[in-house]
């Protein structure tokens, strides 16, 4: 016995908190199939313009957690980092292509961070799975687009 108790489904607590983070990230899955199709119908400079509106609105939505928190200096963290994520998108469309892709996967970073955090704001425990998975398949699917 190891002094575990099952969750009230009789399975292991881990195996519930397994499918409560799969379910998120199988729906950030679900929202890369859904969106990146897109970018396959534009021209290219409309597909990085669409790719940038992306990153910034990504990187944006801290700031909400952010105000949410309640704590002054979480909220001015998370502004500033939002803001990096928007220099990321113009610098995206202004000098390279590539500081979209990367914008994207430092965000999943980003995400990752806030796992546990006490010191960042404080997300749904949904969010970070479903962002996570999202960003790294953009990041990933717009460095094959644009180096074909």
């Amino acid at each position: 016995m190891t002094g575990v108790r099952p969750d009230i489904s009789g399975q292991h607590p881990s195996h519930s908190a397994h499918r409560t983070m799969a379910a998120p990230a199988w729906i950030g899955f679900a929202l890369f199939v859904v969106t990146m199709p897109a970018h396959l119908l534009l021209e290219q400079a409309d597909s990085l313009a669409l790719a940038a509106v992306t990153l910034a609105l990504i990187g944006g939505a801290y700031i909400g957690f952010g105000a949410a928190d309640g704590r002054r200096s979480v909220f001015w963290s998370e502004l500033a980092v939002a803001l990096v994520f928007g220099a990321a998108a113009v610098a995206g469309l202004l000098w390279h292509w590539a500081a979209l892709p990367l914008g994207l996967a430092l965000h999943a970073l980003w995400d990752l961070a806030h796992h546990n955090a006490v010191r960042l704001a404080r997300v749904p425990r949904w969010y970070i799975p479903f962002c996570v998975v999202f960003d790294l398949m953009a990041a990933a699917f717009l460095v094959l687009l644009y180096t074909r």
